[in-house]
This record gives C-alpha cells, structure tokens and sequence, in this order.
C-alpha cells in the first residue's frame, strides 16, 4: 500500500537539538526523522505532512470538564473505529475549534433556564456577530467549564469535534545526501488562552512530545508540484527565506552540491539576532567559504533601525538584476502575511529602477516570472 495522507508511514524522531541560542525570543528545533524502515519518495521542495498529538493536559482537561474517566469507548465519526475517550482526544480531535454544533447541542442538553436563553441567543440568526465573537474567543475546554452542569451524552459531544489535521513542515535535506532521515525546521508556537500557556499542537509535538527514538509519528510526503529545483543544473538560483523558511533552501543546497551542479546560488536570510537566531550557520558558512553560495544576512534586532531580507536585496539590488537577466529562478518561503508580500513589492521596484520599467510594467515582469516558473512561492 503506497504512503499517503489516509495511509501514513511510521517514523521515529533520530535526533533533536535547538537551533536558537541563549537569548532568544524564539524556540526552534532541527527535527531528523529516521525513515530507514520505510520507503519514502520525495524530492527537494517537497513537505512532510504529520499526525500529531494533542496536548496530554489539555486532554486531561477536556476529560475531566466532560466528568468523563478517559477509557470510555467513542465511534470516530470519520473513520468509524472505536477508541478510547483519551485516544480520540489525542490524536484524531481538534481540541482548539468551537462551532455552533457545540453550542446547539448544549441548548438540547442544558436544563438551567437562564443558560439555556444565553445559548439560544447567541444562535439566533440575527446574532451573528455575537455568535462569531464568542466561537473566536472560546474552544470547547471553555464551555464545558461554562456549562459544567450539562449531560450531554459522551458520543454525541465527540462526534462535535473537527478532525485533527496534519501540520506540514518542508523538507530541509537532500535525499542524495540524507538518503534515510528527514530533516525538518520547527518553530515552537505558544499562546496564551485564558490566561493559560497554549502550544501549537504539532511544534509541541514535535520540540517537545514525541520522545527520540520511541514516539511513533505518522507522516507522509506532500509534493510541491512547482516549488523545486530548475531541471537545468547551470541555472542561478535565488533564494529568500528568514526565519523557518530558510529549510527548503537548505535541501536545495545539499541536493545541488550532491549533484555537481554548476549554477550558482545566492540565500537572503534574515531572523532577529544573529546571537542567537543565526540557524544552520555552519552550513551557510561552509558552503560559502567553499565557492558554492553567495549569502546576504538582514538579522533585525541587532540595529536601532529593523533590516529585513528585502532591504538586503535592494542593496544587492544591480547584481540581484543581473542575475535575474542571466535567467535565474527566484524562491520564497516563509510568512505569506508581511514578509512575503514585501519581498514581491521589493522585486517589483527592482525591475521598475534596474530594468528602467513603470510600475505597471515592473508588475508585468514578475507576473511573467510566475508564468515562466521562475518565481516560486512557498508561503503559510
């Protein structure tokens, strides 16, 4: 049976270690998956797709909240197999999304007058807003404990549960170089809910969790149809990644030297301390030393004034031209919110100034880039 997103492999974690140092504001692990025992083809540019678990205190919560012991057995409504109250909860819930389905159950189930008009309320059609405020303020933990007297019964109150989806990660290896791990850049997220510490739930799986060389994790290969490697090897390629977009670049590299290839290959990088967020220096640098990269740094805390990655290409902004019209391909991966917005606006005024073009014409050449797949975007 072939590895995919209904019939994932089994991985282990090989190794992990922080990538920021002392003084950081941030959390980010390398991730190596041992994937010796199974058969995993990908290519560079290429995600993993994993099945994480929940939260074990969260889980603990959310039992407790439904007066329930955890061993309870719960048909999953999607798969139809049975588990235990806790297995659902960890590993096939989406523990974090409310919906109206919640609220129109507890109006069924709650037997208090005055809390029964409360959620009729907010379900009423005219009440929208209201009922949109309250699903993004509050996850289901929050109205058990607001309606802790309901007894709604235990399989209908999981059947209200969103399946636990898959968090992606690119592929921050070669398989020339790597030929049985994974390698993947994790950045812990963590919020606060209700004055509660929050994780995400794969970051925290993965940094924290899942234990080396134990803790089964299911995975399987998600293909980026277009954001790979140009086929010819002479081709210059540039590429954009601060923070935890920087790992495809990392596998575009090994998987490049590993093939003797010619081209040449420039990596903007940019994170907020070069101190202590400088990631996988030493292969930038070796790389570097070696002939093989060409590297521009923007670490945005380290000044008075904030230098991002796209001010680094405008300084580059003649040779990043040049480059361009020698036919190399362009890459961005990372925030689709700011960073890679600014990074195209960026690109744009560098074709409108060095390519002496309009703005609507500088906006036609980067629209052409994207149509020649010689832009390429990888952005969440």
């Amino acid at each position: 049976m072939s590895i995919s997103r209904l019939h994932p492999a089994t991985a282990t974690i090989k190794e992990r270690y922080l990538l920021t140092k002392t003084g950081s504001t941030k959390y980010t692990s390398h991730v190596t998956l041992d994937t010796s025992l199974i058969s995993l083809d990908y290519k560079v540019g290429d995600s993993i797709g994993i099945y994480a678990q929940n939260d074990p205190v969260l889980v603990k919560h959310l039992i407790e909240a439904m007066h329930a012991e955890g061993d309870e057995e719960i048909k999953d409504p999607r798969s139809e197999k049975v588990f235990t109250l806790w297995d659902f909860l960890s590993f096939k819930a989406n523990l974090s999304r409310l919906t109206s389905s919640f609220l129109k159950l507890f109006y069924e189930c709650e037997q208090s007058h005055d809390k029964k008009n409360a959620l009729h309320r907010l379900l009423l059609s005219e009440n929208k807003p209201l009922l949109s405020q309250y699903l993004s303020t509050h996850d289901p933990l929050d109205l058990l404990k607001e309606y802790q007297e309901v007894n709604a019964p235990l399989q209908q109150l999981c059947e209200q549960f969103g399946p636990l989806l898959p968090r992606f990660y690119s592929i921050a290896n070669s398989k020339l170089q790597h030929p049985d791990e994974i390698h993947l850049t994790v950045a812990l997220f963590t919020f606060s809910h209700q004055g509660e510490k929050r994780y995400g739930v794969g970051s925290h799986f993965l940094c924290h969790l899942a234990q080396v060389n134990e803790t089964p994790i299911p995975i399987y290969v998600q293909p980026a149809h277009y954001f790979t490697l140009p086929e010819d090897d002479a081709a210059p390629i540039i590429m954009v990644g601060p923070g935890t977009g920087v790992a495809p670049f990392r596998a575009f590299m090994q998987e490049r030297i590993a093939k003797g290839a010619s081209g040449k290959n420039w990596l903007f990088f940019g994170e907020r301390n070069r101190a202590s967020d400088y990631f996988y220096k030493e292969d930038w640098e070796r790389w570097t030393a070696a002939g093989k990269l060409q590297l521009d740094l923007a670490f945005s805390r380290d000044q008075s004034e904030k230098i991002y990655v796209q001010h680094r290409m405008h300084e580059k902004a003649a040779e990043l031209w040049n480059w361009l019209q020698e036919g190399a391909y362009f890459y961005v991966c990372g925030d689709a919110h700011r960073m890679a917005k600014d990074v195209e606006a960026m690109l744009q005024k560098i074709a409108s100034e060095r390519g002496q073009m309009s703005e609507e014409a500088a906006k036609a050449y980067v629209k052409m880039l994207r149509t020649q797949k010689r832009y390429m975007a990888d952005v969440y």
